[in-house]
């Protein structure tokens, strides 16, 4: 387990790590990056080819507390090249540490929805799908299909505006593109949602709208939303603030406990 930046999650797991990239929002790739800095290590010996962990696979357990657990932030629990037989290794680690909130997103809902009718995913697990630009917007409609207690969205890095049809979703992330690539005028330009102006990152004028767009669809439909970062080179260079207020909801569910008032908390910007 791995304290994280991610600040819609408490820790990330990964009991695998590598990808193949599927889409444009795969084109800067942090785990990717990571993963090929340092291969040939103990920590990456392939690099961001398929490496399978099955020492991690008890660190769940090893939790003191309920938790919210991203799963394999360095990889795809659900690309093709990730057996079966080792997603059932993971799930019965999700399903054996029902305290903890098991936080999945993938680009291959295909994958998803053919493994979730084979093997019904537990109440702690949560199935998402990365959606980047309007082109991917089918993702949706496959996630709709998965039996799952929580479905939520990451529309990170966000790379056009989206119109989507919500109904059946609980939760939806929205972040901007961050990464030394946005020093790049082009880039920036073509995939950023902010300026670069006298050394000072800000949202951009004609793509903030895009983030509130997604807000009054997240509104109108009853779905919490978290928005995570405006992006630049760093991803709080431009902060997080959207129309004065820092908006960072969580589903609501049936269970008690430390996790629930994580789920629960909105910070004053919010309430006021």
């Amino acid at each position: 387990m791995n304290k994280t930046g991610i600040i819609w999650t408490e820790v990330t797991w990964n009991p695998a790590s590598g990808c193949k990239k599927v889409s444009i929002g795969c084109k800067y790739c942090y785990a990717e990056r990571i993963a090929e800095n340092k291969r040939g290590t103990a920590a990456f010996p392939k690099g961001f080819d398929l490496t399978i962990r099955p020492h991690k696979l008890r660190e769940p357990f090893r939790l003191k507390e309920p938790t919210m657990v991203f799963v394999n932030s360095m990889s795809d629990l659900f690309w093709e090249e990730i057996p079966d037989d080792y997603r059932n290794k993971v799930l019965d680690v999700i399903e054996q540490t029902p305290q903890h909130q098991y936080q999945v997103l993938t680009k291959r809902p295909e994958n998803l929805l053919r493994y979730s009718r084979q093997r019904r995913l537990p109440m702690n697990f949560w199935a998402g799908v990365t959606i980047e630009n309007q082109a991917c917007a089918s993702r949706l409609d496959v996630l709709k299909q998965v039996e799952a207690d929580i479905r939520f969205v990451s529309a990170e890095p966000l790379l056009g505006p989206l119109e989507l049809d919500l109904a059946g979703l609980q939760w939806m992330i929205t972040g901007g593109e961050s990464g030394r690539h946005l020093y790049d005028e082009k880039i920036r330009g073509q995939r950023g949602l902010v300026d670069l102006s006298g050394g000072r990152w800000t949202p951009r004028e004609d793509r903030i709208d895009w983030v509130r767009s997604i807000r009054d669809q997240c509104q109108r439909e009853g779905v919490k939303f978290f928005h995570k970062q405006w992006g630049g080179v760093l991803p709080k260079s431009a902060g997080r603030k959207l129309d004065g207020r820092t908006w960072e909801e969580f589903p609501r569910l049936p269970q008690a406990g430390k996790v629930n008032l994580l789920l629960e908390k909105e910070s004053a910007e919010v309430r006021s």
